[in-house]
């Protein structure tokens, strides 16, 4: 953390559906969820939605457990707090996706085993990958673009049993790789504030956090669900889509050409994976 940056914000991850391309998957839906705020604004946001929430239950709400009167609930208290939320998903079902996706994890685990001589990566973790680098992204983005002062951001996600041989570029170099990208954009915009990412840290234990986000990503996948599903409801992403600087990002077709055009590249220069 640059201890000259005095502004603290908090980003959230979590993510829903199950990320597999088989048939008997309850969504078609991958998507991780973000969401940003102040330090300074936390204990007043749990208290604000502490009882909708269930932070302070003996036992987290689970998704099945959410009906949609609290869906609603939940997501009108949401537009009412000083957060940020931005919200990335894969369509599974894309046959393209599916197509470009297995060879890359093919390919990948090659170069695993060849450059660093570790194990696979399975392709639950390369779609992980994609959806957190696509949400905390833009929730830095919105973050500074919207209160534009210097800014730490920390950033906890879901504990998502990280292989051990990738903990290092999952929760280090990823930390790095963001506050060096958007500082170096936002200089090439003249623009007067930077950021500091440290290193990212697990939501391991079951706390106020992880139920917030949990929560927060339990009632948003409702929009996700097959529309014959009686927990489908569309309102969450509408309503909160309507609340200057929340984003949602499709990155289906962005995510194939990304992987294509690395592929591309990592076959004359191979990179960690």
């Amino acid at each position: 953390m640059n201890s000259d940056i005095h502004n603290q914000a908090i980003i959230l991850f979590d993510e829903q559906g199950t990320p597999t391309f088989r048939i008997d998957k309850e969504t078609d839906s991958f998507i991780g969820v973000a969401i940003t705020y102040n330090l300074t604004h936390e204990s007043e946001i749990f208290r604000q939605c502490g009882d909708l929430f269930g932070l302070y239950n003996a036992n987290p709400l689970k998704n099945r457990q959410i009906s949609n009167t609290r869906v609603e609930n939940i997501t009108n208290n949401l537009m009412q707090l000083p957060v940020q939320i931005v919200i990335a998903s894969v369509n599974l079902t894309n046959a393209e996706f599916q197509q470009v996706v297995t060879l890359y994890e093919e390919y990948g685990n090659l170069l695993r085993t060849r450059h660093r001589n570790v194990r696979e990566r399975p392709l639950a973790h390369i779609l992980h990958s994609h959806v957190l680098d696509e949400c905390v992204f833009n929730s830095i983005r919105n973050y500074t673009e919207s209160n534009q002062i210097d800014t730490n951001f920390s950033v906890f996600i879901d504990d998502w049993s990280i292989p051990y041989d990738d903990i290092k570029i999952t929760l280090e170099q990823r930390s790095q790789y963001l506050e060096s990208k958007i500082n170096s954009i936002y200089q090439e915009l003249n623009l007067q504030f930077r950021i500091s990412v440290p290193n990212i840290s697990l939501l391991n234990e079951d706390n106020s956090r992880k139920r917030f986000v949990g929560v927060l990503a339990s009632v948003v996948s409702k929009s996700f669900m097959n529309t014959e599903n009686e927990r489908y409801n569309e309102n969450p992403l509408n309503y909160l889509m309507t609340i200057k600087f929340n984003d949602y990002f499709e990155i289906t077709n962005q995510t194939i050409e990304f992987i294509r055009d690395f592929m591309d590249e990592s076959s004359r220069n191979p990179p960690e994976f």
